[in-house]
């Protein structure tokens, strides 16, 4: 796998989930409105998508995702998800 990319947001992960409890709802992704509130409030970074090994994270340095992509065959993601 070659060198993971650091792809950072402008947010913080803390201030994300104080606004999700203040809504008092979850992203279900069936809530349009929502979703596009919370979007514009926490934008994604940089680069909306990625195509090869990452880690993003919050201002802060926290961890949001890894993105991984190869890391795991066929097998091994259907052996874990039973």
């Amino acid at each position: 796998m070659n060198i993971c990319i650091i792809e950072q947001v402008n947010w913080l992960v803390s201030d994300y989930v104080a606004e999700l409890r203040q809504m008092g709802t979850r992203c279900t992704g069936q809530q349009h409105h929502v979703e596009e509130a919370l979007a514009r409030m926490f934008p994604p970074g940089e680069n909306e998508t990625v195509d090869r090994p990452c880690v993003v994270v919050d201002m802060d340095g926290v961890i949001l995702l890894w993105y991984l992509p190869g890391l795991m065959n066929l097998r091994e993601r259907v052996s874990e998800a039973h």
